[in-house]
């Protein structure tokens, strides 16, 4: 991805570079190194080195990305017990804050160089305290740091929650994800709970939003383009939660800025053509069991949920007059596995029936489902469109037509506070025929797509929302629904409930379709 605003990030890393080697230089001319040498990068982390009596191949860990963050946290460690800055909210600081805190310290009298701190034998001679939990905490600063340091800059961990992309990625699937290869996102709420939380931690707001950052992106090496599956912020989280703490969803791109897209009968169209369908694609099948549903059935036939099928009533009807007990169930497989569970001992013969017809599902499809009660068009999740995506920069005339397909993107996501009055547009008072997009927007669907809550429901997904690619699978857990008592899904707060039956060793370190 392009980046974004990337001389607001110069600026203040710039600013952030410089306060930390003010502070660096004042201790190096205390340790009596020339404190000129703390402005030259990467040279200068060779005397910071020296200054801590780390050995010499700290150097090479200092220049390795990733690695990197693991050495830089113990140096500057080092670099505050050197000056006797031994207290674990002194080692918070400096760690965290550094570009802070050493310019506070550096100036002070009392601060004075007693020796590297990297030596065995000095460490021996000026332990720190450990009273209190000490070393539990320190463990917990350096874990906090390292894998918080990880995770924000380049990559994240994602567990699969939802069937929304079965059978190419499964629930219980955990993800490598990159955040540099499409470009790093700077976190807009830098304070926070790193690792552990998400939005809440023990029941508490895991961040602050004291200090919220400007969308900021530096450039990746990637595009991302249609077809590839990516991790982005659920834009239409229903509370107002600051972007980068939105609920992590993952799904493929079909659209990206700049398309025209269109779904008719099922198939996307992609600016007039059709778009290939890539890993095994879900269809949804009604299936007439003789016996009720069981975890057994499930897990022999890869499925990983299924629902009570609405036909239910009347099928059982039409089997009851024939002295038939049966158990309808809607399911969600591609089209080989569906050929084998018509041989399933559990199924009726030419019990198994592919549904291709969607009803209903008009009336909550975007942009009805943020019309208030308003049906404003008559698509379905299997004929929706056509619509256009717009791309950075892109100016678009504004017409009634149109106007409350892209309002969202103007207002809740762009800020720009455009109002129409059913005859003209304006913004901010004045009045205005067009209006140019600030962000490019992209258009994601589940590959079960009978059973995915996507861009076809709550829309288009903002370029600012994008946090990265996943990379692959390095775990995966065995996981199907649970079947209540009444042979139906369990459903708990709104969401699937699933069971663990064990792990899924086919799939560690498995690619990405």
């Amino acid at each position: 991805m392009e980046s974004y605003q990337l001389a607001i990030f110069m600026i203040m890393w710039c600013v952030a570079f410089l306060l930390t080697r003010i502070g660096l230089a004042a201790l190096f001319k205390k340790a009596g190194i020339n404190p000129l040498l703390a402005f030259i990068p990467i040279i200068s982390w060779w005397f910071w080195i020296k200054l801590v009596n780390r050995p010499w191949w700290y150097m090479i860990g200092m220049v390795i990305p990733c690695i990197n963050i693991l050495f830089s946290f113990n140096i500057t460690l080092d670099l505050l017990k050197s000056f006797g800055q031994n207290k674990f909210w002194q080692h918070f600081l400096g760690t965290v804050f550094t570009f802070f805190y050493l310019p506070i310290i550096a100036f002070r009298s009392d601060v004075k160089y007693l020796g590297g701190a990297g030596d065995p034998e000095w460490r021996k001679k000026n332990p720190v305290s450990n009273k209190g939990g000490r070393e539990w905490a320190d463990a917990l600063l350096f874990a906090m740091y390292i894998a918080g340091g990880m995770r924000a800059l380049y990559f994240d961990l994602y567990q699969i929650p939802t069937p929304s992309m079965e059978s190419n990625l499964m629930v219980g699937d955990f993800l490598v994800v990159s955040r540099a290869k499409v470009g790093m996102r700077i976190p807009m709420t830098p304070i926070t709970i790193p690792v552990v939380a998400h939005k809440d931690f023990l029941g508490f707001q895991a961040f602050t939003n004291l200090i919220e950052l400007p969308y900021m992106r530096l450039p990746g090496w990637y595009t991302i383009k249609n077809n590839d599956v990516i991790v982005f912020n659920y834009p239409a989280d229903a509370e107002d939660f600051p972007v980068d703490k939105r609920d992590n969803y993952v799904k493929r791109c079909v659209g990206i800025p700049g398309d025209s897209l269109w779904v008719k009968n099922g198939q996307v169209y992609i600016n007039g053509k059709a778009l290939p369908k890539v890993g095994k694609q879900q269809k949804r099948y009604l299936v007439v069991m003789k016996e009720p549903m069981s975890y057994d059935f499930l897990l022999r036939n890869n499925l990983g949920d299924y629902q009570i099928a609405p036909e239910a009533s009347e099928i059982l009807k039409q089997t009851a007059n024939k002295g038939i007990r049966a158990n309808p169930v809607h399911i969600f497989t591609w089209p080989e596995n569906a050929e084998n569970i018509k041989k399933d001992p559990a199924v009726f013969e030419k019990g198994v029936f592919e549904i291709t017809e969607d009803i209903g599902t008009g009336p909550v499809t975007f942009p009805n489902s943020i019309a208030n009660g308003e049906q404003l068009t008559n698509w379905n999740i299997d004929n929706y469109g056509p619509i256009y995506l717009p791309k950075r920069g892109y100016q678009m005339q504004l017409n009634a037509s149109n106007w409350n397909f892209y309002r969202l993107a103007i207002n809740k996501y762009e800020h720009a506070n455009v109002e129409f009055d059913g005859k003209t547009f304006s913004q901010n008072g004045k009045t205005i025929t067009s209006y140019t997009f600030k962000y490019g927007y992209y258009w994601m669907m589940g590959d079960n797509r009978y059973n995915s809550a996507d861009s076809r429901f709550w829309g288009y997904v903002p370029e600012d929302h994008v946090v990265g690619k996943p990379l692959f699978t390095f775990f995966s857990i065995k996981r199907v629904i649970e079947i209540g008592e009444d042979n139906a899904p369990v459903i708990g707060h709104g969401t699937m409930v699933y069971k663990t039956k064990g792990l899924r060793l086919n799939r560690i370190f498995k690619a990405i379709e």
